[in-house]
Protein backbone atom coordinates (compact mmCIF):
# COMPACT_ATOMS: atom_id res chain seq x y z
CA UNK A 1 0.00 0.00 0.00
CA UNK A 2 1.21 3.47 -0.82
CA UNK A 3 1.78 5.88 2.04
CA UNK A 4 0.63 8.79 -0.11
CA UNK A 5 -2.02 10.89 1.57
CA UNK A 6 -5.24 11.35 -0.45
CA UNK A 7 -5.87 14.83 -1.89
CA UNK A 8 -7.43 17.17 0.68
CA UNK A 9 -10.62 17.66 -1.35
CA UNK A 10 -11.15 13.88 -1.35
CA UNK A 11 -10.80 13.45 2.42
CA UNK A 12 -14.21 14.93 3.14
CA UNK A 13 -15.45 15.85 6.58
CA UNK A 14 -15.18 12.41 8.16
CA UNK A 15 -13.17 12.23 11.40
CA UNK A 16 -10.47 9.87 10.12
CA UNK A 17 -8.38 11.29 7.28
CA UNK A 18 -7.04 7.81 6.59
CA UNK A 19 -10.51 6.35 6.24
CA UNK A 20 -12.28 9.25 4.59
CA UNK A 21 -15.58 8.59 2.84
CA UNK A 22 -14.39 5.56 0.87
CA UNK A 23 -11.75 3.87 3.06
CA UNK A 24 -12.25 0.84 5.28
CA UNK A 25 -11.72 0.48 9.02
CA UNK A 26 -8.52 -1.60 9.46
CA UNK A 27 -8.74 -4.88 11.33
CA UNK A 28 -7.28 -4.96 14.83
CA UNK A 29 -5.04 -7.84 15.90
CA UNK A 30 -8.02 -9.45 17.62
CA UNK A 31 -10.15 -8.86 14.54
CA UNK A 32 -7.57 -10.62 12.36
CA UNK A 33 -7.40 -13.59 14.75
CA UNK A 34 -11.19 -13.76 14.74
CA UNK A 35 -11.18 -13.63 10.93
CA UNK A 36 -8.67 -16.49 10.59
CA UNK A 37 -10.67 -18.59 13.03
CA UNK A 38 -13.78 -17.92 10.96
CA UNK A 39 -11.96 -19.05 7.81
CA UNK A 40 -11.42 -22.56 9.19
CA UNK A 41 -14.70 -22.95 11.09
CA UNK A 42 -17.64 -20.87 9.83
CA UNK A 43 -16.59 -20.27 6.22
CA UNK A 44 -16.58 -23.93 5.02
CA UNK A 45 -20.01 -24.61 6.53
CA UNK A 46 -21.55 -21.52 4.95
CA UNK A 47 -20.09 -22.28 1.52
CA UNK A 48 -21.47 -25.83 1.64
CA UNK A 49 -24.93 -24.41 2.43
CA UNK A 50 -24.74 -21.34 0.22
CA UNK A 51 -23.78 -22.91 -3.12
CA UNK A 52 -26.72 -25.34 -3.49
CA UNK A 53 -29.19 -22.79 -2.09
CA UNK A 54 -27.94 -20.14 -4.50
CA UNK A 55 -28.06 -22.45 -7.51
CA UNK A 56 -31.54 -23.77 -6.71
CA UNK A 57 -33.07 -20.36 -6.13
CA UNK A 58 -31.37 -18.76 -9.15
CA UNK A 59 -32.58 -21.62 -11.34
CA UNK A 60 -36.16 -21.23 -10.12
CA UNK A 61 -36.07 -17.47 -10.62
CA UNK A 62 -34.58 -17.89 -14.11
CA UNK A 63 -37.33 -20.34 -15.06
CA UNK A 64 -39.96 -17.95 -13.73
CA UNK A 65 -38.56 -15.15 -15.91
CA UNK A 66 -38.52 -17.13 -19.18
CA UNK A 67 -40.54 -15.30 -21.81
CA UNK A 68 -40.98 -12.18 -19.67
CA UNK A 69 -42.57 -9.35 -21.65
CA UNK A 70 -41.45 -5.71 -21.83
CA UNK A 71 -43.13 -5.04 -18.49
CA UNK A 72 -41.74 -8.17 -16.82
CA UNK A 73 -43.79 -11.14 -15.67
CA UNK A 74 -47.47 -10.65 -14.96
CA UNK A 75 -50.35 -12.32 -13.14
CA UNK A 76 -49.64 -15.49 -11.18
CA UNK A 77 -46.04 -15.59 -12.34
CA UNK A 78 -45.47 -12.11 -10.92
CA UNK A 79 -46.61 -13.34 -7.49
CA UNK A 80 -44.36 -16.40 -7.73
CA UNK A 81 -41.44 -14.23 -8.84
CA UNK A 82 -41.95 -11.87 -5.89
CA UNK A 83 -41.91 -14.73 -3.40
CA UNK A 84 -38.88 -16.40 -5.00
CA UNK A 85 -36.98 -13.11 -5.02
CA UNK A 86 -37.74 -12.54 -1.34
CA UNK A 87 -36.75 -16.10 -0.39
CA UNK A 88 -33.50 -15.80 -2.36
CA UNK A 89 -32.64 -12.44 -0.83
CA UNK A 90 -33.43 -13.42 2.74
CA UNK A 91 -31.77 -16.82 2.48
CA UNK A 92 -28.57 -15.37 1.04
CA UNK A 93 -28.35 -12.64 3.69
CA UNK A 94 -29.07 -15.20 6.44
CA UNK A 95 -26.28 -17.46 5.22
CA UNK A 96 -23.94 -14.45 5.16
CA UNK A 97 -24.65 -13.85 8.85
CA UNK A 98 -27.39 -11.22 8.60
CA UNK A 99 -29.77 -13.25 10.77
CA UNK A 100 -31.98 -10.41 11.96
CA UNK A 101 -32.53 -7.19 10.02
CA UNK A 102 -34.38 -4.57 12.09
CA UNK A 103 -36.45 -2.10 10.10
CA UNK A 104 -37.69 1.39 10.90
CA UNK A 105 -40.49 3.32 9.26
CA UNK A 106 -43.36 2.14 7.12
CA UNK A 107 -42.76 0.53 3.75
CA UNK A 108 -44.77 2.72 1.38
CA UNK A 109 -45.07 2.41 -2.39
CA UNK A 110 -46.95 4.47 -5.00
CA UNK A 111 -50.06 2.94 -6.64
CA UNK A 112 -49.32 -0.06 -8.93
CA UNK A 113 -49.97 1.89 -12.13
CA UNK A 114 -47.52 4.67 -11.17
CA UNK A 115 -43.90 4.28 -12.29
CA UNK A 116 -41.40 4.67 -9.50
CA UNK A 117 -37.69 4.51 -8.69
CA UNK A 118 -36.44 2.68 -5.59
CA UNK A 119 -33.26 4.30 -4.29
CA UNK A 120 -30.88 3.84 -1.38
CA UNK A 121 -27.45 4.80 -0.13
CA UNK A 122 -24.85 2.41 -1.47
CA UNK A 123 -22.38 0.50 0.70
CA UNK A 124 -22.18 -2.85 -1.11
CA UNK A 125 -24.01 -5.77 -2.68
CA UNK A 126 -26.16 -6.44 0.40
CA UNK A 127 -28.61 -3.59 -0.18
CA UNK A 128 -28.94 -4.61 -3.84
CA UNK A 129 -30.12 -8.04 -2.72
CA UNK A 130 -32.40 -6.53 -0.10
CA UNK A 131 -34.06 -4.12 -2.54
CA UNK A 132 -34.44 -6.88 -5.13
CA UNK A 133 -36.14 -9.14 -2.62
CA UNK A 134 -38.43 -6.49 -1.14
CA UNK A 135 -39.41 -4.53 -4.26
CA UNK A 136 -38.31 -6.67 -7.31
CA UNK A 137 -37.30 -3.68 -9.48
CA UNK A 138 -35.21 -3.75 -12.64
CA UNK A 139 -31.82 -2.37 -11.66
CA UNK A 140 -29.46 0.07 -13.31
CA UNK A 141 -26.20 -1.83 -12.94
CA UNK A 142 -22.61 -2.07 -14.16
CA UNK A 143 -22.26 -4.04 -17.38
CA UNK A 144 -19.82 -6.41 -15.63
CA UNK A 145 -22.80 -7.90 -13.76
CA UNK A 146 -23.81 -9.66 -16.98
CA UNK A 147 -20.69 -11.84 -16.80
CA UNK A 148 -21.53 -13.26 -13.35
CA UNK A 149 -22.89 -16.82 -13.76
CA UNK A 150 -26.65 -17.17 -13.14
CA UNK A 151 -26.95 -13.70 -11.57
CA UNK A 152 -26.09 -12.11 -14.91
CA UNK A 153 -28.80 -14.13 -16.65
CA UNK A 154 -31.36 -13.07 -14.03
CA UNK A 155 -30.32 -9.42 -14.36
CA UNK A 156 -30.81 -9.61 -18.13
CA UNK A 157 -34.16 -11.43 -17.82
CA UNK A 158 -35.32 -8.90 -15.23
CA UNK A 159 -34.64 -6.18 -17.82
CA UNK A 160 -31.82 -4.44 -15.99
CA UNK A 161 -30.33 -1.37 -17.63
CA UNK A 162 -26.56 -1.78 -17.91
CA UNK A 163 -23.88 0.92 -17.68
CA UNK A 164 -20.42 0.67 -19.20
CA UNK A 165 -18.51 3.78 -18.14
CA UNK A 166 -15.65 2.94 -20.50
CA UNK A 167 -17.69 2.15 -23.61
CA UNK A 168 -16.50 4.04 -26.67
CA UNK A 169 -19.70 3.43 -28.64
CA UNK A 170 -22.37 4.75 -26.31
CA UNK A 171 -25.45 4.17 -28.50
CA UNK A 172 -28.67 4.99 -26.67
CA UNK A 173 -27.72 6.70 -23.42
CA UNK A 174 -28.52 5.14 -20.08
CA UNK A 175 -30.53 8.23 -19.17
CA UNK A 176 -32.69 7.81 -22.28
CA UNK A 177 -33.26 4.15 -21.42
CA UNK A 178 -34.33 5.06 -17.89
CA UNK A 179 -36.72 7.75 -19.11
CA UNK A 180 -38.20 5.42 -21.74
CA UNK A 181 -38.71 2.63 -19.19
CA UNK A 182 -40.42 4.86 -16.64
CA UNK A 183 -42.53 6.99 -18.97
CA UNK A 184 -43.60 4.45 -21.60
CA UNK A 185 -44.43 1.58 -19.25
CA UNK A 186 -46.93 2.61 -16.54
CA UNK A 187 -46.12 0.98 -13.21
CA UNK A 188 -42.49 0.30 -14.15
CA UNK A 189 -40.12 -0.25 -11.22
CA UNK A 190 -36.44 0.69 -11.44
CA UNK A 191 -33.87 0.29 -8.67
CA UNK A 192 -30.95 2.73 -8.50
CA UNK A 193 -28.25 3.98 -6.17
CA UNK A 194 -27.90 7.68 -7.06
CA UNK A 195 -24.43 7.98 -5.53
CA UNK A 196 -23.12 5.98 -8.47
CA UNK A 197 -20.55 4.18 -6.33
CA UNK A 198 -20.13 2.53 -2.93
CA UNK A 199 -18.96 4.29 0.23
CA UNK A 200 -17.96 3.06 3.67
CA UNK A 201 -21.38 3.99 5.04
CA UNK A 202 -20.21 7.06 6.97
CA UNK A 203 -21.89 9.50 4.59
CA UNK A 204 -24.10 10.03 1.57
CA UNK A 205 -22.09 11.39 -1.35
CA UNK A 206 -23.26 13.54 -4.24
CA UNK A 207 -26.28 12.21 -6.14
CA UNK A 208 -26.21 11.80 -9.89
CA UNK A 209 -29.40 12.96 -11.57
CA UNK A 210 -30.17 9.77 -13.55
CA UNK A 211 -32.72 8.47 -11.05
CA UNK A 212 -34.63 11.75 -11.19
CA UNK A 213 -34.74 12.71 -14.88
CA UNK A 214 -38.07 10.99 -15.55
CA UNK A 215 -39.77 13.04 -12.82
CA UNK A 216 -41.51 10.03 -11.27
CA UNK A 217 -41.84 9.41 -7.50
CA UNK A 218 -38.88 7.89 -5.68
CA UNK A 219 -38.98 5.48 -2.74
CA UNK A 220 -35.92 6.13 -0.52
CA UNK A 221 -34.41 3.52 1.81
CA UNK A 222 -31.53 3.99 4.26
CA UNK A 223 -29.05 1.17 4.89
CA UNK A 224 -26.60 1.02 7.81
CA UNK A 225 -24.10 -1.67 8.81
CA UNK A 226 -22.99 -1.40 12.46
CA UNK A 227 -19.84 -3.41 13.18
CA UNK A 228 -17.13 -3.85 15.77
CA UNK A 229 -14.33 -5.74 13.99
CA UNK A 230 -14.98 -6.48 10.30
CA UNK A 231 -16.13 -3.56 8.16
CA UNK A 232 -18.89 -4.94 5.86
CA UNK A 233 -18.74 -1.99 3.45
CA UNK A 234 -17.78 -3.05 -0.08
CA UNK A 235 -15.52 -0.10 -0.75
CA UNK A 236 -11.86 -0.15 -1.80
CA UNK A 237 -11.64 -3.93 -1.48
CA UNK A 238 -11.86 -6.79 -3.97
CA UNK A 239 -15.11 -8.73 -4.25
CA UNK A 240 -13.33 -11.99 -3.40
CA UNK A 241 -11.90 -10.78 -0.10
CA UNK A 242 -15.06 -8.94 0.82
CA UNK A 243 -17.19 -12.07 0.34
CA UNK A 244 -14.71 -14.27 2.24
CA UNK A 245 -14.45 -11.76 5.08
CA UNK A 246 -18.22 -11.40 5.39
CA UNK A 247 -18.75 -15.17 5.34
CA UNK A 248 -16.12 -15.65 8.04
CA UNK A 249 -18.04 -13.53 10.56
CA UNK A 250 -20.28 -15.33 13.01
CA UNK A 251 -22.82 -12.51 12.78
CA UNK A 252 -23.21 -9.38 10.66
CA UNK A 253 -25.57 -6.47 11.16
CA UNK A 254 -27.79 -4.52 8.80
CA UNK A 255 -30.33 -1.85 9.69
CA UNK A 256 -32.98 -0.63 7.25
CA UNK A 257 -35.10 2.51 7.40
CA UNK A 258 -37.97 3.08 4.99
CA UNK A 259 -38.68 6.72 4.20
CA UNK A 260 -41.98 8.06 2.84
CA UNK A 261 -42.47 8.15 -0.92
CA UNK A 262 -41.11 11.42 -2.32
CA UNK A 263 -43.43 12.94 -4.91
CA UNK A 264 -41.65 15.66 -6.93
CA UNK A 265 -43.02 19.16 -7.35
CA UNK A 266 -43.48 20.59 -10.84
CA UNK A 267 -40.27 22.55 -10.38
CA UNK A 268 -38.36 19.39 -9.41
CA UNK A 269 -39.76 17.52 -12.42
CA UNK A 270 -38.27 20.20 -14.66
CA UNK A 271 -34.97 20.29 -12.78
CA UNK A 272 -33.55 16.78 -12.05
CA UNK A 273 -30.53 18.19 -10.22
CA UNK A 274 -32.81 20.09 -7.83
CA UNK A 275 -34.93 16.97 -7.40
CA UNK A 276 -31.82 14.88 -6.62
CA UNK A 277 -30.47 17.47 -4.18
CA UNK A 278 -33.76 17.73 -2.26
CA UNK A 279 -34.15 13.96 -1.96
CA UNK A 280 -30.58 13.67 -0.74
CA UNK A 281 -31.28 16.28 1.94
CA UNK A 282 -34.25 14.25 3.16
CA UNK A 283 -32.12 11.08 3.34
CA UNK A 284 -29.26 12.83 5.13
CA UNK A 285 -31.58 14.36 7.73
CA UNK A 286 -33.38 11.06 8.33
CA UNK A 287 -30.23 8.95 8.53
CA UNK A 288 -27.90 11.25 10.46
CA UNK A 289 -25.14 10.37 7.99
CA UNK A 290 -22.63 12.97 6.81
CA UNK A 291 -23.66 15.10 3.83
CA UNK A 292 -20.74 14.77 1.43
CA UNK A 293 -20.11 16.23 -2.03
CA UNK A 294 -17.61 13.54 -3.03
CA UNK A 295 -18.19 11.78 -6.36
CA UNK A 296 -17.18 8.59 -8.16
CA UNK A 297 -14.25 10.50 -9.66
CA UNK A 298 -13.13 11.46 -6.15
CA UNK A 299 -13.28 7.81 -5.16
CA UNK A 300 -10.98 6.88 -8.04
CA UNK A 301 -8.55 9.63 -6.95
CA UNK A 302 -8.70 8.40 -3.34
CA UNK A 303 -8.05 4.77 -4.31
CA UNK A 304 -5.12 5.70 -6.54
CA UNK A 305 -3.67 7.86 -3.74
CA UNK A 306 -3.75 5.04 -1.18
CA UNK A 307 -2.52 2.41 -3.65
CA UNK A 308 -5.72 0.46 -4.28
CA UNK A 309 -6.12 -0.75 -7.87
CA UNK A 310 -9.66 -0.19 -9.11
CA UNK A 311 -10.57 -2.84 -11.70
CA UNK A 312 -12.45 -0.37 -13.85
CA UNK A 313 -9.49 1.99 -13.98
CA UNK A 314 -7.15 -0.93 -14.69
CA UNK A 315 -9.35 -1.84 -17.63
CA UNK A 316 -9.29 1.79 -18.78
CA UNK A 317 -5.49 1.88 -18.69
CA UNK A 318 -5.32 -1.40 -20.62
CA UNK A 319 -7.68 -0.01 -23.27
CA UNK A 320 -5.62 3.18 -23.53
CA UNK A 321 -2.38 1.19 -23.83
CA UNK A 322 -3.92 -1.03 -26.51
CA UNK A 323 -5.15 1.99 -28.46
CA UNK A 324 -1.77 3.69 -28.17
CA UNK A 325 -0.07 0.54 -29.45
CA UNK A 326 -2.50 0.28 -32.38
CA UNK A 327 -2.06 3.97 -33.21
CA UNK A 328 1.70 3.55 -33.09
CA UNK A 329 1.50 0.54 -35.39
CA UNK A 330 -0.49 2.50 -37.95
CA UNK A 331 2.30 4.99 -38.43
Amino acid sequence: MSATRPPSHVIGSYESAQKGVFGREPLTAFGKAKMYLGYITILPIRIVLLIPFHLIMCTLISLCLIGAGPDGVEGCRATIFTWLAWMWMRGNLFLFGFYYIPTKGKKEVPPPDVSKVYIGNHCGWMEVGYMFGMFTPSFVAKSSIKSIPVIGAIAVANRSIFIDRLATNKGVSVTDQIVERLTQHPGAKVGMFPEGTTTNGSSIVKFRSGAFVAGVPVVPTIFKYPFKFFDPAFSSVSLKWHLLGTLAQLINFMEVEYLPVYYPSEEEKKNPKLYASNVKKVMVEASGLIDSNETYEDKIAWEEAVGYENKEMKRKREMEAKKAKEDGGVG
